[in-house]
């Protein structure tokens, strides 16, 4: 094949632009950080880049959910430590009313302490976090508790569709990692009336008002196991406490194996880019060196 001037100018032109692209294709590297900035470089890559980067942001969300959680956590902690002083406050009462000491003046001024109690109590079962009553279980936009103003009225305030009272029930699940899901806090049923601790006060006030002293005595065990059943439940909010710390760790260590998985994919290796920076622009001084000693020759060199 005749090679004429014109096919050597050609093909130096396109090795030399073939280099100088490799060389800003380096630079833009190592500028950038990134190796891998369009799809059609890697596809392969690229679909686990974005992949990875799907799985970071659910993990933003599940830290979302878990500061959520610990909030209704410590919000339910807080309302069962104040519930247990309140029945610890009424033991000591129904103990000392028991006593041969107390008359029926006296039961009747501790009744007036009792009957606050029972407003406390029912205004915890109230509590709000955020927007919602905390204990409403799946009814939380609505109040669930209310003191009756008849005697063995319904202390649940949630009705159903024909108006009978229905206690409050049901729980919100989050979701703290893929495809695992915890309930933060119980609902009023099974922290207020479970426990039966609306209901003790509730009969040694009636007790207190009777001067009916056994019914008194009766209220003391009453109130001792109202006591033992919300401190079960002081337990279990403690348990998931734990659970939600232990899946906040585990999603750190999980972000953390994804960012390198990712990096590792995407982000300019340094040391490697700057070798083969320095190795394209040599070659490419030593091809316009060749190039500018063959373009340079004239007929004279030939003869």
């Amino acid at each position: 094949m005749r090679v004429t001037n014109q096919i050597v100018l050609r093909n130096s032109v396109n090795a030399l632009q073939t280099n100088l692209q490799g060389m800003e294709r380096a630079r833009t590297d190592l500028a950038t950080g990134l190796r891998l900035r369009k799809m059609s470089q890697d596809p392969t890559a690229a679909d686990q880049v974005v992949r990875a980067g799907s799985s970071m942001r659910a993990i933003e969300q599940f830290r979302r959910n878990i500061r959520i959680g610990v909030g209704r956590v410590e919000t339910e902690e807080r309302t069962l430590d104040s519930l247990t002083n309140v029945l610890t406050r009424g033991l000591e009462l129904a103990i000392g009313q028991a006593s041969s000491t107390a008359t029926a003046e006296t039961r009747l001024a501790v009744k007036a302490e009792v009957d606050a109690l029972i407003d406390f109590a029912v205004g915890l079962g109230n509590v709000r976090f955020g927007d919602e009553f905390l204990f409403g279980g799946t009814r939380g936009g609505e109040q669930p508790f209310r003191n009756p103003l008849t005697l063995g009225g319904e202390f649940t305030n949630l009705t159903d569709a024909l108006g009978d009272p229905v206690n409050p029930s049901g729980n919100i699940a989050i979701e703290i990692g893929d495809g695992r899901f915890l309930t933060p806090n119980h609902n009023g049923t099974e922290v207020f009336l479970d426990t039966n601790a609306l209901q003790a006060l509730r009969d040694f006030s009636e007790a207190l008002g009777a001067d009916d002293v056994p019914a008194i005595g009766t209220s003391i065990d009453a109130l001792r196991d109202s006591i033992s059943s919300v401190q079960s439940l002081v337990g279990r909010v403690g348990a998931r406490a734990n659970d939600l710390d232990a899946a906040e760790l585990s999603l750190g260590d999980l972000e953390l194996t994804l960012k390198t998985f990712r990096s590792e994919l995407r982000d300019t290796e340094v040391d490697k880019t700057m070798v083969e920076l320095v190795g394209k622009q040599t070659l490419y001084q030593a091809a316009m060196s060749a190039t500018s000693r063959v373009l340079g020759l004239s007929l004279a060199n030939y003869l």
